[in-house]
């Protein structure tokens, strides 16, 4: 089993956490939601993603998220330089 970066409570891998208690106690409720006036299009947040709930088009200048594919692991959040993604309930 690879554990993810992030670490809870006593320096457990959050994989491990989730596994023990189940993902719905460690893991926020709600949909990611993008500030676009802060957004740089720099693409970090699709690169992190791993359900591809995220797509970028830099030519059109378009953010997508979608949430039927987002599974609330908050890389994206994590990784924006800007800011610009949060949760909202």
């Amino acid at each position: 089993m690879r554990a993810r970066r992030g670490r809870g409570h006593g320096g457990l891998p959050l994989d491990l956490i989730g596994q023990l208690i189940g993902p719905s106690l460690i893991r926020p409720r709600g949909e990611v939601e993008a500030d676009r006036h802060r957004c740089n299009l720099c693409g970090k947040c699709q690169i992190v993603c791993r359900r591809h709930a995220i797509y970028i088009n830099r030519k059109r200048r378009i953010w997508t998220l979608y949430p039927n594919r987002c599974n609330l692991c908050l890389e994206c959040v994590s990784r924006c330089p800007k800011d610009a993604l949060n949760i909202v309930r």
